[in-house]
């Protein structure tokens, strides 16, 4: 294996893959990243066995060939290269690394076969990288971060009726969002996918309105873009059937403006944050009392609201409030609760963005 890449090129394609090295493993060839070079290409893949991730960079080849070096090490060290070209070379169970004066030679892992890389070829459903991440981040935080129970630990990707849902859940609270864009190519499909790797998917991305091709393999799920193709496991098990707790009528509405809610709460959350206080919203006559009470002292604002339904008060989670409020579109925010059971959070003018949060005893 011999060729030249420029180092800038050569960074970002080690950042894109790294993330699925492995960093507790007791099988070297899994903390190592596998080069291969073809006439043309440099091609750099990493897999930890949850996800696994490969990219491909131009470059100009004098010699083809693939090899493994400890990942880890290699990424720390071609970040400290220049950005000018960079030659890599093997001899004799070494990668020699050298850039204008500087010449580094890293010792290969040899012994292991590297895992080949995840097979998915039915084409499920294309979308642009924008989307894509509007799903992630508008559901993936209402997942559990306990693997005890691994289906709540990641997000439902749901292919039904020609639409495309996201939907995760910790059994406080739901979050539930439909795509506006994107086309399916199978009647319909369920996949479950780690919270953990979805978020980093996430951060993959290019966001420069990239179309997104996703393909299924065997309990593998592929995100195919631009030179790159992030694959992810999938999590057995049935999903919990959210459809007959997000449509639950509530007798009691109000709306008001989003901003103001945040705000509102946010300073709540203040007050409560020594004890983890609950912020208790109370609506009578058109009138949003939100109060706090904690060691630290009390928080109480009122504000005038477009009201439906009888008085009502119930308490809620001031984090879980927020995370759900700020991930909306919207100038409105439409609340919809009733006592002890669970509320409706959307914002007012769409129904494809839907929140379900369970209250708090006080």
């Amino acid at each position: 294996m011999h060729f030249l890449i420029k180092g800038s090129e050569l960074v970002a394609s080690v950042a894109m893959v790294e993330k699925a090295i492995s960093t507790n493993s007791q099988t070297p060839v899994l903390e190592g990243l596998h080069l291969s070079v073809d006439d043309q290409d440099l091609t750099i893949t990493a897999n930890n066995l949850q996800m696994a991730i490969q990219t491909r960079t131009a470059c100009n080849v004098f010699k083809i060939g693939e090899h493994i070096v400890n990942g880890r090490l290699f990424s720390e060290l071609v970040r400290k290269l220049p950005a000018e070209d960079v030659t890599m070379e093997w001899n004799d169970g070494r990668i020699l690394i050298s850039s204008g004066t500087m010449e580094f030679s890293l010792n290969t892992i040899t012994g292991e076969d590297f895992p080949p890389y995840p097979s998915c070829t039915e084409h499920v459903l294309d979308l642009t990288d924008y989307e894509l991440l509007r799903l992630i981040r508008s559901s993936s935080f209402a997942a559990s971060n306990d693997d005890h129970q691994p289906i709540f630990s990641g997000v439902l990707m749901e292919l039904k009726d020609k639409k495309i849902n996201f939907v995760a859940t910790d059994s406080n609270r739901l979050a539930f969002v439909q795509a506006e864009t994107g086309t399916s190519y199978i009647p319909e499909g369920s996949f479950v996918i780690p919270k953990v790797n979805l978020v980093e998917l996430g951060r993959c991305l290019p966001m420069n309105e990239t179309l997104v091709e996703v393909f299924s393999g065997s309990n593998q799920l592929a995100f195919r873009f631009d030179n790159t193709i992030f694959t992810t496991r999938l999590i057995d098990g049935r999903f919990p059937n959210y459809m007959s707790v997000l449509y639950t009528e509530q007798k009691t509405t109000f709306r008001m403006k989003r901003t103001q809610l945040i705000q509102a709460v946010e300073r709540a959350a203040i007050v409560g944050r020594i004890d983890s206080a609950p912020v208790l919203l109370q609506v009578t006559d058109g009138v949003l009392e939100i109060e706090t009470t904690s060691k630290l002292g009390k928080s109480q604002e009122q504000y005038n609201v477009q009201h439906d339904g009888p008085s009502e008060q119930a308490a809620y989670s001031p984090k879980f409030m927020l995370d759900m409020i700020k991930t909306m579109d919207g100038a409105e925010v439409e609340f919809r609760f009733e006592g002890s059971r669970q509320a409706l959070i959307k914002a007012a003018d769409n129904e494809n963005h839907l929140y379900i949060l369970m209250p708090i005893r006080i």
